[in-house]
């Protein structure tokens, strides 16, 4: 079949099976509803943009299953509009009500796995709850989370042909490829997870009966896929340490429901986006405006989402330590930092931003001028100040990739210094460049890294930089799941698929 006829096939809904089935918690697109009627608007997110790009260079069928609790995303998934948009697959939308939604998502999603899979439980308020071990410890919440992982897997079977291979997509969806197994023994799975996969002492914190749950769901994966090697190792020990047989060497999973490998996939920054951006007159004028906060001063930068996986309240404090021990740099400096509020209705966030703005006003108190904050998101501004920084901070706790590192490095154009947490999966790529903090929790040594890097001669900056890009050159959305589903059909073939 020509490939714009299997595009136009796999664009045409519900009916008919896949050869690729992609599962991910939020889909490219949604109908808002308006007085004047549905309302069409595209759903941002370092996932969905991913996914999206890679989908549309594929060959194969392909269809995209998201849970939605939006009544008018069901309507449109049953009446066939979302066919008619020209997306370049199949996509539809999984009913979910929305009190169970809030609970997988916030509760068990947010408030236990991303907590756990990020080792964040001395960052934030404790206890959770009167064990410390947050809602997953609460059965409602588990029982949400797997309602919503059963529910997107029998959507994903009723996709299938024996040929498919069928792709979850991130901590979501931990459990669904167990269930997905339960009902076609003999499919293809794969399950590739976003986040970080912290150290098993991260998820021992969560409930015996939880972690059991998790492990058994994702072993039902054939392949599982994680961005970094640090992150793959991490689950390794993590199924050893429940009795799995593990083969490191071979990155393998023996248990009494086959063999799971283990691989890593680094996700890749989107260069035709980076493009897009820069095209704008918009842009333009943003970098125009950031080069007037950098008269006389070298500017540092920071690009992130309000979420105590990044560590942005540590990154103040270190600033301001900097500051205070090196009162010459009070004039040579300027730090620009552009937050994205993040999951404001959760509690443990809601208190991290709390305590962030109050960083910052006493950075603005005590040295006045020197801080500049942007609290809203505008991915242009963000790509703009990328553009222009001298040195940029990212120095998350724990990061599945952080691919603001990478975006900064290919379109930086003053031979910036990259200050970066080892504990990020761009650090496996950026390490021979970057000014790496092994301890991202350690704010002396995050000052240390930011004198380094602010006092770098511009030669040394720019043989850095060369390294820096040198492992991105081939990078593509495109060939990152094209790898993924390279591996499966592997796996599929050697099974003897039909």
């Amino acid at each position: 079949m020509a490939r714009g006829a299997a595009r136009t096939a796999g664009a045409a809904g519900a009916a008919g099976a896949a050869d690729v089935v992609l599962v991910s918690d939020r889909g490219p697109v949604t109908f808002r509803s308006t007085p004047s009627g549905p309302v069409l608007e595209h759903r941002p997110g370092s996932v969905t943009s991913l996914l999206d790009r890679s989908a549309r260079t594929l060959r194969e069928e392909v269809r995209w299953l998201a849970p939605s609790t939006s009544a008018e995303d069901h309507r449109a998934t049953a009446d066939g509009r979302f066919a008619g948009l020209g997306l370049g697959y199949g996509f539809r939308t999984v009913p979910c009500p929305p009190a169970v939604y809030r609970r997988y998502y916030e509760d068990a999603g947010v408030r236990g796995l991303w907590y756990a899979l990020h080792d964040l439980w001395d960052d934030l308020p404790q206890p959770l709850d009167a064990a410390g071990q947050g809602p997953l410890r609460d059965g409602s919440a588990l029982r949400a989370y797997q309602r919503v992982n059963r529910a997107v897997a029998a959507a994903a079977a009723d996709g299938c042909h024996a040929r498919s291979v069928v792709c979850f997509h991130d901590y979501q969806f931990l459990t669904a490829p167990g269930f997905l197994r339960a009902r076609l023994p003999t499919q293809t799975v794969g399950l590739f997870v976003h986040a970080a996969f912290a150290a098993p002492e991260a998820l021992a914190v969560l409930p015996r009966a939880a972690r059991g749950l998790l492990l058994r769901g994702m072993l039902g994966a054939d392949v599982l896929g994680f961005q970094s090697e640090r992150w793959a190792d991490s689950f390794l020990r993590f199924s050893a340490a429940a009795g799995c047989e593990v083969d490191r060497r071979a990155g393998a999973v023996r248990h009494a429901g086959g063999r799971t490998l283990v691989r890593r996939y680094p996700a890749p920054p989107d260069r035709e986006y980076l493009a897009e951006v820069f095209g704008t007159p918009e842009a333009d004028r943003w970098s125009a405006a950031l080069r007037g906060l950098r008269e006389g001063v070298r500017l540092l930068v920071r690009v992130d989402r309000l979420d105590p996986a990044k560590n942005v309240l540590r990154g103040f404090e270190a600033f301001a330590l900097l500051l205070d021990e090196h009162p010459e740099l009070r004039h040579r400096v300027r730090f620009v930092c552009c937050l994205t509020p993040s999951r404001p209705a959760v509690p443990e966030y809601a208190w991290y931003a709390a305590r962030v703005r109050e960083a910052v006003a006493g950075i603005q108190r005590a040295f006045p001028g020197v801080l500049t904050v942007y609290w809203d998101e505008d991915r242009t501004r963000a790509m703009a100040a990328l553009r222009e920084y001298d040195v940029l901070l990212v120095n998350s706790v724990h990061d599945g990739m952080n691919l603001v590192a990478q975006e900064g490095v290919l379109v930086n154009r003053r031979d910036g210094a990259v200050v970066l947490s080892a504990r990020t999966g761009s650090a496996e790529r950026l390490r021979e460049g970057a000014v790496v903090l092994p301890d991202p929790r350690d704010v002396r040594a995050t000052a240390s890294a930011l004198r380094q890097a602010l006092a770098m001669p511009l030669g040394e900056r720019a043989a850095r930089v060369e390294r820096m890009r040198a492992p991105l050159a081939t990078a593509s959305p495109e060939a990152w799941l094209r790898a993924q589903l390279a591996d499966l059909a592997e796996v599929r073939d050697s099974k003897g698929g039909l």
